[in-house]
């Protein structure tokens, strides 16, 4: 760092990492592949993810697909309020059926992900500070700042994300979720990141319940403008 160069609060790293995630309608596609940690695929989920995080009100559409990717499972949408908590409403099936809402920090059909991992919505949270360990430190070759950030609103099993930050990227490349004890129960880490129209998307996640036996990793097969 040059030496004028002046330090960035927590907040401020925070929030050069939300403004990567674009503000434009986009459809992202993918496949949610959940397996044992020595390899063995348990389960397939694709999914198609429209996100519309520039709208009055910041929404994002979840469908769930068969593992054929070609009848509808589930359907979320997810919305941020302005000055109100993350909201889901879920519909299960082709008839679209409403279904009790899940919490945020519920893991998606068995897999290892959360609606808030799918979404990043920790990276708007506004209760943000350095994490008590050194400053910093590196993930993959990479320098990273450490943040601990906390949901404005009760989340059951869910007190704080602990947030790797590139430092020269300033995008997300790892994030624990932690407990009411400030232990850490689930983490995700970036493998692949992919420079797209000036900005850093994510290609490649894992995500992984600790102590389960089992992850999930998140892959990206397409990026469009709807």
């Amino acid at each position: 760092m040059a030496a004028h160069e002046e330090a960035l609060t927590a907040v401020q790293i925070l929030g050069a990492c939300a403004k990567l995630i674009p503000t434009d309608r986009l459809l992202i596609q993918g496949t949610l592949t959940v397996r044992k940690l020595r390899g063995i695929v348990l389960a397939e989920e694709p999914f198609k993810l429209m996100m519309d995080w520039g709208a009055k009100t910041p929404t994002a559409e979840v469908l769930l697909l068969d593992r054929a990717g070609t009848s509808l499972v589930e359907r979320a949408v997810l919305t941020r309020p302005l000055g109100q908590a993350a909201q889901i409403k879920l519909y299960s099936g082709a008839a679209q059926t409403p279904v009790e809402s899940p919490s945020y920090a519920g893991r998606i059909r068995g897999t290892d992900m959360t609606w808030m991992d799918l979404t990043l919505d920790f990276l708007w949270w506004k209760e943000v500070r350095f994490d008590d360990t050194p400053r910093g430190e590196s993930h993959n070759g990479r320098d990273c700042d450490i943040l601990v950030t906390v949901p404005p609103y009760p989340i059951p099993g869910c007190s704080a994300v602990r947030v790797w930050v590139d430092r020269q990227l300033r995008c997300v490349m790892q994030a624990q979720q932690l407990d009411p004890q400030g232990n850490p129960v689930r983490k995700m880490w970036v493998q692949r990141v992919k420079k797209m129209d000036d900005r850093w998307m994510i290609r490649d996640m894992e995500i992984e319940t600790l102590n389960s036996g089992h992850r999930t990793r998140l892959s990206v097969d397409d990026v469009s403008t709807p």
